[in-house]
């Protein structure tokens, strides 16, 4: 038969609080290499938006605020004037960044031309089972030559995704 309304219909015991999407973008150029400390905003363009609010960053750290299996993708812009090869890298803790700073996720781009802006990504799935001690933070590398990762405020050129896919 036909169906009509707008509504959706859940299992018992689902609901859309088990969902997240969402964005931080880095507002403007890093041209020093190293963690990505400032410069992240979430975007606020036309039509931009977040669902749902588990993560949050201060000073260049990602922290949840609920437990789950998250993907975590990194989309990196790379402008060069001459040959140059860098690479991303996504970094997670079990114990706060005390100690424990291990690469989750790298991927490296090498350009030989000049170039405007070459796109490069990684991601991974982590499983955030402890909300104090389980954190993400973002790198890049310059490996040969001179390289500048851009940002920009009104639009997303680098920029990082957390999506909440279920209960851990």
């Amino acid at each position: 038969g036909s169906q009509t309304g707008t509504s959706v219909a859940l299992a018992s015991g689902h609901n859309l609080d088990n969902i997240s999407v969402q964005q931080f973008r880095l507002t403007s150029n890093n041209t020093t290499g190293g963690d990505i400390t400032s410069g992240w905003e979430v975007p606020d363009g036309t039509l931009q938006a977040n669902f749902g609010s588990n993560v949050s960053e201060s000073s260049g750290i990602f922290t949840f605020s609920k437990t789950g299996f998250y993907k975590i993708s990194f989309f990196g812009t790379i402008h060069n004037s001459n040959e140059i090869e860098a690479d991303i890298r996504i970094q997670a803790t079990t114990d706060a960044f005390s100690s424990v700073d291990e690469i989750v996720a790298l991927a490296t781009q090498r350009i030989r031309d000049t170039d405007d802006g070459s796109s490069v990504m990684t991601s991974t799935i982590l499983d955030i089972t402890d909300l104090s001690n389980h954190k993400v933070k973002f790198k890049w590398s310059e490996l040969v030559g001179s390289a500048i990762l851009l940002g920009n405020t009104g639009y997303n050129r680098t920029f990082v995704e957390f999506i909440r896919l279920g209960d851990t």
